[in-house]
Parts: structure tokens; sequence; C-alpha cells
């Protein structure tokens, strides 16, 4: 569908050469074909325009090209900062001690910088050992405090999970009641087939409760959010302690125990890591950055303040705006402190819009200290279509944002980022972003105002995109609380670089060859294993049983075969069928009904009479090897027929055989049914398993 469309395929000698050669069919007396004929040199002029037009048409710049990519829903795909996570914990001699991590800390790798982006409390937390409990029986207890390279290997609920069973984690002190408590899983998730991603919508394959001991004994342990759907995939757990943990007078220790209430697991979860105080990175560096808060004044309270977490609050510069009117007028700080949890906190004056104790926004600017001379990009002087150049490389492009300000009224207005100025009307505040120019652009006063006034960088971050992608073991230290012990378990990894546009062209390509509705059976069968936080086999789509006139129009009938951990499971759960179902009701066609079926497993028994080389001593097992082979359940397709003359063929050709002399085969279960030339035809949702072999054995 998109290909290079080369215009400019003929030189000037072959267009002026074609015109020639159609004279005489056009006009036979045109007998001089000299140049100094006037009819060959006005031909010759234009197939000289010709070639100069059609050379210029086939030169398609880079802003058309982007305006195609447009019209099919494409946008360039710009730098994305890499994501990660390290561990941190105090040193030997810090062990009592908590800090804050403010939002923006940054921890390094050499001399690449990686910032947190939310507030943290490393709480001095150590695992010690996890005990797993079948009912009331102890099953396993796995030790931990000396696995200092996390190898773990911890299934929860046992490697056949039922409901009661429990895991409790022994810990070396209690969870903080004052902060929030996260714990980081890494849950096995590559097997067979690989977990899809979850999406917020997923329903959760189990039910687990969380308990931690206090005095009372086991109390019920708030969980305020999941991000690992109950151990399906990697995530967070946050904790909230109500009251207080005790401890433990067996073990010594304090522990928190969780216990399987619901089961539609479709494969025992296990978890490799545990990390306390593991915090989230982006490798950035902000220059500046801003939040804004709302601000409640009490009742004759004439100096108001804010609070904020941001690690530039506190060790840059800061500017206090107010909203008037949509716009943000700047007001002085009285004071600046930091407060007991690290956070800064600034005084001003209160503002005449908080009259009844009205509620207002305001804006809190930090900048780096260096940075002081470069947050003005530019003057605007309201003229049309103004270009201003940025020295600063790597801009990350979601994290850029700028306001103006007004020479009127002296307030700063934000102007918003957009790809291009095509829709904007002469009001609209807005401004375009070219990275690769390394320029700013704004409108040309018919689409998009013009600024007049001081432009001023609000937000500005930088990323070394795709180079952010390192392995584990590099992220070492904190250079604002040195005597941290960091650590990085796992390689940092979705960072990227600016997208060209052949980049975005082939990308194009791969979407449109991804399924995103259901019209085929291929479709269907390809959505189904896309389903988010299942582990799908395979899946095939299958002829409606029953009488055709009775069956209703446009029903599709799919066998789903999930990876379980149940031998031979002929039962789609529950769970597992209502996130099929919401999957498909989003892709299907209109007016098409869904029908979900389980596999339906035909027992097959093989009796063969086989003559063997007397010097193959292994020759059984070999071929109990080979007939296995071929009717391996979990590659098996569904619905394929069972053939003997195959089965027959895979024996004959066995080193150890001489001769196969007989072989049949017997079927038991549903609807199958035996062919002519001694096959077994399965049902279109069958799949065989292998229940019986019997060789009887001959030396030759």
């Amino acid at each position: 569908m998109f290909y290079n469309l080369n215009l400019d395929d003929k030189s000037y000698g072959e267009i002026e050469a074609d015109a020639v050669f159609q004279i005489p069919g056009k006009c036979p007396d045109w007998t001089n074909y000299n140049q100094s004929d006037p009819g060959i040199m006005l031909l010759g002029l234009l197939s000289w325009f010709k070639e100069i037009q059609q050379y210029q048409i086939s030169q398609l710049c880079g802003w058309k090209r982007q305006k195609y990519l447009k019209l099919l829903g494409m946008k360039l795909n710009h730098l994305r900062p890499a994501q990660g996570a390290v561990s941190v914990e105090p040193a030997a001699g810090f062990r009592d001690s908590q800090f804050p991590l403010l939002k923006g800390t940054r921890f390094y790798a050499g001399d690449m910088a990686f910032e947190t982006v939310q507030k943290e409390w490393p709480h001095p937390i150590r695992l010690i050992g996890a005990y797993i409990l079948c009912g009331e029986l102890l099953d396993r207890y796995v030790n931990i405090g000396n696995d200092l390279e996390k190898k773990m290997c911890l299934y929860p609920f046992g490697e056949c999970p039922e409901v009661g069973n429990s895991c409790c984690f022994v810990m070396d002190r209690a969870f903080s009641l004052v902060e929030r408590t996260t714990v980081s899983f890494d849950i096995r998730t590559d097997y067979q087939v690989s977990r899809n991603p979850i999406t917020e919508d997923f329903i959760p394959l189990a039910k687990l409760k969380w308990e931690y001991q206090s005095s009372k004994g086991w109390e019920e342990l708030p969980v305020e959010f999941d991000t690992t759907y109950a151990f399906l995939q990697r995530g967070k757990i946050g904790f909230r302690l109500p009251k207080e943990m005790v401890e433990d007078e067996t073990y010594g220790a304090f522990q928190i125990r969780v216990t399987l209430m619901e089961n539609d697991y479709d494969v025992a979860p296990l978890i490799q890591n545990i990390y306390f105080n593991e915090t989230e990175v982006r490798q950035q560096y902000s220059w500046c950055d801003y939040e804004d808060h709302e601000v409640i004044p009490g009742e004759g309270e004439e100096i108001l303040s804010i609070k904020s977490s941001m690690y530039l609050a506190g060790r840059g510069q800061t500017e206090l705006y107010l909203e008037q009117d949509g716009g943000w007028a700047l007001t002085p700080v009285l004071e600046r402190k930091e407060a007991k949890d690290g956070d800064q906190v600034l005084f001003f004056q209160r503002p005449k819009q908080a009259e009844n104790n009205r509620k207002f926004i305001c804006r809190l600017a930090a900048w780096e200290n260096e940075f002081q001379g470069r947050r003005e990009i530019g003057l605007g002087n309201g003229s049309a279509s103004q270009e201003y150049r940025l020295d600063i490389i790597d801009i990350v492009y979601d994290e850029f944002e700028i306001m103006v300000k007004d020479r009127q009224d002296g307030r700063f207005y934000p102007y918003q980022r957009v790809e291009d100025f095509d829709t904007c009307t002469p009001e609209d505040a807005v401004y375009v972003l070219e990275l690769a120019e390394h320029r700013l652009l704004f409108g040309n006063c018919e689409h998009g105002m013009a600024p007049d006034g001081d432009i001023r960088l609000l937000r500005l971050k930088v990323s070394s995109g795709k180079s952010g992608n390192i392995k584990a073991g590099k992220i070492r230290e904190c250079r604002e609380f040195p005597q941290l012990l960091v650590r990085q378990y796992e390689m940092t990894c979705g960072g990227r670089d600016d997208e060209t546009i052949e980049e975005c062209y082939k990308r194009l390509r791969r979407e449109l060859k991804q399924v995103h509705r259901g019209v085929t059976g291929s479709d269907y069968e390809e959505l189904v294993k896309q389903t988010p936080g299942l582990l799908i086999l395979d899946s095939k789509v299958v002829p409606p049983a029953g009488n055709r006139d009775s069956l209703p129009e446009n029903e599709i009938s799919i066998v789903v075969r999930p990876l379980s951990y149940k031998e031979r499971d002929t039962h789609l759960s529950d769970k597992y069928r209502q996130n099929l179902e919401q999957m498909l009701q989003k892709r299907k066609m209109i007016g098409t009904a869904i029908k979900i079926l389980n596999p339906e497993y035909v027992s097959i028994s093989v009796f063969a009479e086989i003559v063997i080389r007397p010097q193959f001593t292994e020759a059984e097992e070999m071929l109990e090897k080979a007939v296995r082979s071929y009717l391996d359940e979990t590659v098996w397709e569904i619905g394929r027929p069972v053939s003997c003359s195959a089965i027959y063929g895979i024996i004959d050709i066995l080193p150890c055989v001489r001769q196969a002399r007989a072989l049949t085969l017997e079927a038991g279960g549903r609807g199958y049914r035996y062919l002519a030339n001694g096959d077994i035809q399965l049902p279109s949702n069958g799949l065989p398993w292998l229940k019986e072999m019997d060789f009887r054995i001959f030396m030759s």
C-alpha cells in the first residue's frame, strides 16, 4: 500500500524522444524532425518543462510526508526516558535512621542521572524468610536472609494452589505506622507462552487476603493498591498499617500473611524476587519544573503557605504564581524553610482573591541555580510566525512547557503544545516544538496567537533516550545521600530516541498488519491470544455444532486452550471466560455472537507389533519417546485427526526398528470417529492424549 512513487522516472531526452515518436501517428505530413524545425523546438521546450515539473512533484519534503501520516492517524514518536527501579537501604551505621527521598532525587550510573518519580520513605526492612502453609500444615520454609543475589524461587501457595493455602513473610522489623509501605514483587510471566500485559479493566483470577500480626493476633492488613493483580505479573503492593505490629514470639521477628481466598489461577504464581524500599526512577535530568497547589485560606490568616516535595524546590531557586483570570501573577515569597519530613514550605501574603476564604490555585516553579540565565527563551514582539532557537539538546518532548508574559497586565499565560497549526484559531495560545530542528515556532496570527512579551520556560527535562537502557548493577550512588546502599537488580528499559519519518512509515506498515478487529476466523484466533493477563496456548475457530437451520446467523464458535497447571484442564474458569468475552465483545463485528468452547480431550491407545534389531537394548524407550513426541497434546493443533500412517512412519524410520508388522489405534471419549484408513477423526474442539502404549517386541 505504501510504496515509493517515483514520478521523475524519465530523463529529458527520453521524454522528447517519446514525443517525436508519436508524430507520424498524429500528423503524417510532418516530416522534418531536425532541431531547426519550430515544432521540434516547441516539443523540446515542453519536454524540458515536463521533466522539471515531474522532478518538483516527486520531491516530497518532510512536512508533506508528515501531513500524509496525520491523515492516517499517525504521528512521530518522540524521545522517551528509560524507566527502572533501584532498591535502597541505609548502610550498616545508619540502620535506625529514616529520611525522605524527594520527588526528583537523583541517582547516578556514572554521569547519567536517574530521577525518582515520587517522594519515597526508605524504611530499613529486610526479609528474613517465608514459609508456606497448606491448610494448617507447614509445607516448606524458604530462607531468604542470606540471598544477596536475590535468586528466589517461591511458590506462595504451592505448585498446585488450593483455596486456604497461605504464605507468611518473616521480616526483621515492623512496617511504618506513619507512611505507606510498598513491597515490589517480581513474578514469573515467561512460560511456554508469555503472559500478556494486564490492563486496568482486567478481572483478577484470584482473591487474596493480607494479614499482619498485632497484639490481638492476626488482623487484616489494608491494601491500597496491587499492580501485580494477585501475583500475576511484576508489580508493587502498597500497605497501610492500621495498628502497630508486634514481634512473633516463636520466630523473634515480624510477620505478614497472605491467604488464597479464591483460586482461578492458570499457573501457580512464582515469586522470583521481593524488594522492600524499591524506588521507581527515570533516566532524565530536570532543569526546571513546576507543580500546582490548591490553597484554602483559613479565617483571619494573613500569611499562607504551600508545601512541596520537589527536589528542585529545596536545592534550587523558586517562584510563586497566583492564578488570576486565566493568567498567573508573580507573588513574592516571604520565607522558605524545610519541614521535618524534608518538604519545602513556602510562605506568602494572603492575596485579594482569597476574600471570604475562597480557594485559589498557587503555582510553584523551581529550577536549577545554574539555569537562571537560560529560563528566558526570548522576547515576543507580537509579529506573525515567530521562531526561536533552542540551544538545549535531548529535550523530552512531553516534558517541555512554557508561559508568556502579557505586556499589558503583566501576567504570565500558559501556551499549549500542538503538533501543527492546521486547526488552530487566532485566539489559540499554542506553539510547535520541532526538536529535530532545535526550534520553537509560534502561529501566524491566523492559525495560532503570536506571543508579545517574555517567553519563559516552565518545565524542561532532558534525557539520553535509548542510551538510558542500561544493564543491571550500573546505578550505584545517590550523591545527595552517600550513606545509602543503592542496588539495581533489573535493567532499565523503555527508553527511545526521537523517531524519524522513515521509521514512522515502517511502524505504520507494521501496525497495518496487526489485528484490531474480528472479521475472519484467524482474526478472532489472534485476538484471543492477545487477551490481557491470560496465558493462551492455542485457539481455533470451528464450525458451530448442531443443525445449521437452527443456528443463529453470524455466530463465531472458538475453542480456547489455556496454559494450566492442571493436567488436561477441560474447563475454562469463569474469570477466564469473563476476560475473554470482555476482550472479544469490544472487537467483534456488530451483530456477531461469540461462543467460547472448552477443549475436548480424547484418549489414544497405541497397539503395535514390532521387530527390532538386537543391538538396541533401549529400543522400547526409543519407541515410547517417538510416539509421545508425535502425540504431544501441548503442541497439537485443535481438531487435527490422529494419523495411523504417520505413527507407523515414525516408528518404521527409527534405527532400532527392522520392521513394523502391525499398528492399531483405539480412542476413548466423546465426539471422535474412526476413518476407513485407521485414522481417528477428533471432534472440532478435540485434543488427543496418550493413554496407553502396548508394544509386542520381536527380535530379528
